[in-house]
This record gives C-alpha cells, structure tokens and sequence, in this order.
C-alpha cells in the first residue's frame, strides 16, 4: 500500500503579491494528483477573509522587485500607487484575481486551514 503524496502550505503573509504564491503552488500540487492543504496564519488569515481579499495592498517599502528606492516607499500614497501598478500589471496578464484562484484551489480540492 502506498501512502498519498501530500503538500502542506504555509500562508503567513496578508499582501497582494504574497497572496499568489501559495495559492499558485496549491493549485500546481493539486493538478499533479497531490492532496493539498493551505494553513493561514497571522496576516496570511487576510487571503481568505470575505471582507479583507479584495483589499490586499503591496507594500513599497523593502520590495526589491518593486525598483523603487525604499525612501519613496514611506511617503504618503505610495503603497497605494503600487498596489494600483500591481493590480493593473495582474490585469495586464490576465492573471485570475486572489478570489479567482480561491474558487479554483478548492475546486480541484485543496483543504484551507
């Protein structure tokens, strides 16, 4: 008897650009047959509450892959200047929202903790 493959990720951050990583590899884990689970915890709880995933920010300060000198980023408005750059260059892929991916994980099965 073989025991299932199974995959456990940990969600620990609540921002738009830390949101897609474990969701992306859930939905990857489920597809090759594995048995996939989500734990959220601390700020990661924020991907899945109703009233805070569509409101998840980037943050400028600290986030090389922004390009953005870390001065910029403690200005006022600046997160919600990259949140918006964010939001467009997602859209500009066709990348499926955070509460797209959400439906789709658990269509193929993957159990949230």
């Amino acid at each position: 008897m073989s025991k299932a493959k199974k995959l456990l990720i940990i969600a620990s951050k609540g921002t738009l650009d830390m949101a897609y990583p474990p969701l992306i590899l859930a939905q990857v884990g489920a597809a090759m047959g594995l048995e996939v689970g989500v734990f959220f915890t601390f700020w990661g709880l924020n991907i899945i509450r109703k009233d805070t995933v569509d409101k998840l920010k980037i943050s400028p300060v600290g986030n090389p892959a922004l390009g953005m000198p870390n001065i910029l980023g403690i200005l006022p408005g600046m997160t919600s200047l990259a949140t918006s750059m964010m939001k467009k260059r997602i859209e500009g892929i066709k990348m499926a929202s955070i509460r797209d991916m959400i439906k789709e994980c658990k269509e193929l099965g993957v159990k949230f903790y």
